[in-house]
């Protein structure tokens, strides 16, 4: 059971999970795949990334690694043996060894980590898990950082004092696990495989692998590379007579495969075959395996409990591992093949028993549960944020807290963090006392099952139980020096309670005040930028929730990933589970991020003049932009009192216009929004608009639930009178151009130079760019196709997207695509609101007059739907559509669904 005030950990809330492997060898993957089956059956809908240490650490690094790597095992194991032998005799040679590869492999580790945004990283690779122990110490990396050792004897390379937690496979390797890194926190799980290896009948399983179950089966299994003296061995064991059907996996080692095909041998006793797919069938047929190093396959034979002969291990890992396994009486070793026929019959003749027996002092689930509740306190918070811990082992494990922890215990300036991106810093170095830097939501909630409204304590429980499992909202800014940027620390516990507020209103009022005062008021930068209210006593059984997060946090798209991890889809919870790949499969086929694979030369080399180009005609365009045009929208306000205005647009409609015109949706709800602009202006009215209009750089990309990844470009929108078509062509290609020019990556490349500068100046620039000089009005179109879900039963009825402003900028229009209707939010000064109100008319009648434009037929008079003025939801109708009350109360507008545009209609240009 939790502490009071703490949140149960048991909860299966989904994660992101990013695994840290290598493709040196086949196991530190199968590890990976392993952990994966089990994040999946753990936390249903998680996602998993995976990421290449060598490959990201640079061009031809892993290649380079593989190549050396076999030419020591292979060629001068004297070499290998004098590198592992060096580990342990010369501490400083290891510490040494260790810091270059971690400062190395953490630096290009440090962007692959920002973009995925994990809640929990798992290494299976020594270079990987050295990487994040620098990031730990360096950078304050707060998820929590579990390293598994996948062979059985760990060495200095493997294990961190600095991680959370450092998983070893059996408790005999508990104590050498310590030697090899005094005080780092460690536990034991069960091996590491893929649930499909487990004890079964051999019978059946020789049946399925074209073996005979008459004859005992030996497989001979050294390894994806087939190191060793394979062929010594197989000469030795088909030798052994008749009964014994030896079986030799090669891996991926075809020249290995072809010696032992060209091998004379009695026939039927010696099968060769290269990777296998169904390893769990095999060695389930298996009566005795044959390997050398004491890796993955060795892993994978104990958990199906097949015995296991180590025949003349190789060097360093090889022969720790033979010697540990041993000792603890899991396999035999031989080294001449006297002995090893002779250990191969002593063992046919024994009756098959159980090699590896469950044992008490395994962590459960793999040790994953233990490594994502490592960064908690151990004795409950010490206020509303306490400090982050470190990791616990199983009860033959041992605990130390990480360098990393103690540092975050302390707090304050000085602490460990982790530096916000140049683009994060950005919002936080422009933010003023009138533009608070604050993006969200408004969510529309309808009655739960019961009939009741979701209520306050429903919502904290909600949030206390999933807040574990999402990084983003425990991250908490802290200064990190005049001259740098400012940082990020994860607080081990977050009080929801502290961030959610429940407001009661009386009978008749919808809650509009309440919800213009919360986006009015900034977010308190002392605790994690966020905060939720909640506003019970509408009619029915509704509830209205507005959230919101600061913009360093991150921007649309991090706010829609993080609420889609706070609500509940209406399908069963386990539907979005992703396959494991199968044994064999070269590279994991889950997310993969950091370099994209190899190509060639020349294709490479055509990209970046390409992105070269397209980055200098951007730079071009952005310096010849000038100044925006003047207008009274931008005029000095002494209040920083904000209202929001809400309308929604019938998706059929916005569609079927957008495809009469040959347009985007993005492209159609843009032009919309430059009329009504042009209809609800004050005079006098500019000819023009600046406007700023966010845009996703790789639209592909899974957003993450923390930072700005979104680019941005700025587009003149026209005011001057004109046909709806016409200002939709030129919206459309202003666009177009826009994207073209390459704006947006010049854009990026100015937001992080900017953030290469000290942090005065830094601070400086960013709020002489983000000002009414530069821009008029803040544009963003979210394309989140989520359809509905539920928080804590209650479903969603409509959101509403909140952005943030500038200085100077009274007014923002954030446009969500959901379901059947694009959600259109409206956020401005309060000495605005006259304009706001004319907006909502006008863009409704927008559509209304594009659409009478697109078919041929008299425009209607002005109508308007699902409009609602300061969240009051006061409808403005008019003749030609018809107003409706939903189910849930709120008022809609409904209109006769056209057909598609008849031959012979005009369309726009």
């Amino acid at each position: 059971m939790s502490a009071p005030g703490q949140p149960d950990y048991g909860e299966p809330v989904a994660r992101r999970v990013l695994v840290v492997s290598a493709d040196i060898g086949g196991g530190h993957d199968a590890t990976g795949r392993a952990l994966e089956e089990r994040v999946h059956a753990l936390w249903p809908g998680s996602r998993v990334g995976w990421v290449d240490t060598l490959e990201v650490m640079g061009p031809g690094v892993g290649r380079g690694f593989r190549r050396t790597y076999v030419t020591n095992v292979g060629m001068t194991p004297w070499l290998y043996e004098f590198f592992w032998a060096s580990l342990w005799r010369h501490r400083w040679f290891a510490v040494a060894a260790k810091w270059f590869t971690g400062a190395w492999a953490g630096r290009r580790l440090a962007p692959v980590i920002e973009a995925f945004d994990p809640d929990l990283i798992v290494s299976t690779y020594p270079l990987g898990s050295a990487g994040l122990a620098w990031l730990r110490r360096r950078r304050g990396l707060g998820v929590p950082v579990g390293a598994w050792v996948s062979d059985f004897a760990p060495h200095p390379f493997w294990v961190y004092s600095d991680l959370d937690l450092n998983v070893v496979v059996h408790p005999a390797a508990l104590p050498v696990a310590a030697v090899a890194a005094a005080g780092a926190p460690l536990g034991v799980c069960a091996p590491p495989v893929l649930e499909t290896f487990h004890p079964g009948d051999r019978v059946e399983a020789a049946r399925r692998c074209d073996l005979d179950p008459e004859r005992s089966a030996v497989v001979v299994a050294c390894g994806s590379y087939g190191f060793g003296s394979v062929e010594e061995a197989i000469r030795a064991l088909v030798d052994i007579g008749d009964d014994v059907q030896v079986v030799a996996v090669c891996g991926r080692n075809e020249r290995l495969a072809e010696r032992l095909a060209a091998l004379e041998v009695p026939p039927g006793r010696l099968l060769v075959r290269g990777w296998v797919d169904d390893m769990p069938t095999l060695l389930r047929a298996a009566r005795l395996l044959v390997t050398n190093a004491g890796g993955a396959t060795a892993l994978e034979a104990l958990a199906t409990g097949t015995p296991i002969v180590m025949y003349r291990p190789i060097a360093a890992h090889g022969a720790a591992n033979a010697a540990l396994m041993a000792a603890a009486g899991l396999a035999e070793t031989a080294h001449t093949p006297q002995t090893l026929v002779s250990g191969v019959r002593t063992r046919l003749r024994q009756p098959a028993r159980p090699v590896l027996a469950p044992s008490e002092a395994w962590l459960p689930d793999l040790g994953l549960p233990a490594v994502a509740r490592s960064r908690q306190p151990d004795g409950g918070p010490t206020g509303p944020y306490g400090g982050g811990g470190g990791g616990r082992g199983g009860p033959d494990g041992q605990r130390a807290g990480s360098a990393a922890s103690r540092l975050r215990r302390r707090g304050g300036r000085g602490q460990a963090s982790w530096p916000l991106r140049a683009q994060d810093a950005f919002f936080r170095h422009v933010q003023t006392p009138s533009e608070a830097q604050q993006i969200g939501t408004v969510l529309e909630l309808g009655p739960r099952p019961d009939g009741g409204p979701l209520t306050g304590a429903e919502l904290t429980r909600l949030l206390a139980g999933r807040l574990p499992a999402i990084t983003t909202l425990r991250r908490r800014l802290v200064d990190r020096g005049r001259w740098r940027r400012p940082g990020w620390v994860v607080d081990g516990f977050v009080d929801a309670a502290a961030h959610i507020d429940e407001v009661h209103v009386r009978p008749g009022d919808d809650g509009s005040a309440v919800i213009d005062a919360f986006w009015s008021d900034p977010l308190p930068l002392n605790r994690p930028p966020w905060r939720m209210v909640l506003v019970r006593g509408l009619p029915d059984g509704h509830t209205r929730l507005a959230v919101k997060m600061h913009h360093s946090l991150g921007d649309g798209l991090s706010v829609i990933a993080v609420l889609q991890r706070l609500i509940d889809m209406d399908e069963p919870a386990g539907a979005a589970r992703e396959a494991v790949p199968p044994r064999g499969t070269a590279r994991p086929t889950a997310t993969r991020l950091g370099n994209a694979p190899e190509r060639a030369g020349l294709d490479r080399t055509r990209e970046a003049a390409r992105l070269v180009g397209r980055t200098i005609r951007g730079l071009a365009r952005l310096a010849a932009q000038g100044s925006a045009p003047r207008t009274p929208l931008n005029r000095p306000l002494a209040s920083p009192r904000r209202r929001l205005v809400t309308a929604t647009l019938p998706a059929p409609d916005v569609l079927r216009a957008a495809r009469a015109c040959h347009a985007h949706a993005s492209e159609l709800m843009l032009a919309l929004t430059a009329g009504a602009l042009a209809t609800a202006h004050p005079a006098p009215a500019p000819d023009r608009l600046r406007a700023m209009f966010a845009v996703s750089h790789d639209p592909r990309r899974r957003a993450p639930t923390q930072g700005n990844w979104t680019g941005a470009v700025t587009l003149d929108l026209p005011l001057v009178p004109m046909p709806a078509t016409a200002r939709i062509t030129a919206v459309r290609r202003a666009l177009r151009e826009a994207l073209a020019s390459g704006e947006a990556e010049a854009a990026g490349l100015v937001m992080r130079a900017m953030g290469a500068l000290p942090a005065p100046v830094h601070a400086a620039l960013a709020r002489r760019v983000y000002t009414s000089r530069r821009l008029n009005v803040v544009v963003s179109y979210v394309p989140a196709l989520f359809q509905a879900r539920l928080v804590g039963g209650a479903p969603i009825r409509s959101a509403t997207p909140v952005v943030a402003l500038a200085d100077g900028v009274h007014l923002g229009i954030g446009v969500l695509r959901r379901g059947n209707g694009f959600e259109i939010g409206l956020i401005l000064n309060e000495a605005l609101t006259d304009v706001g109100e004319a907006f909502a008319v006008a863009l409704r009648g927008g559509l209304d007059d594009l659409l009478a434009e697109v078919d041929g037929t008299p425009s209607p008079h002005r109508t308007v739907g699902a409009v609602g003025v300061g969240n009051g939801g006061r409808p403005a109708g008019g003749d030609g559509g018809t107003a409706v009350v939903g189910p849930e109360g709120s008022v809609g507008y409904r209109r006769v669904p056209g057909a598609a545009v008849p031959p012979g209609v005009p369309r726009c240009a």
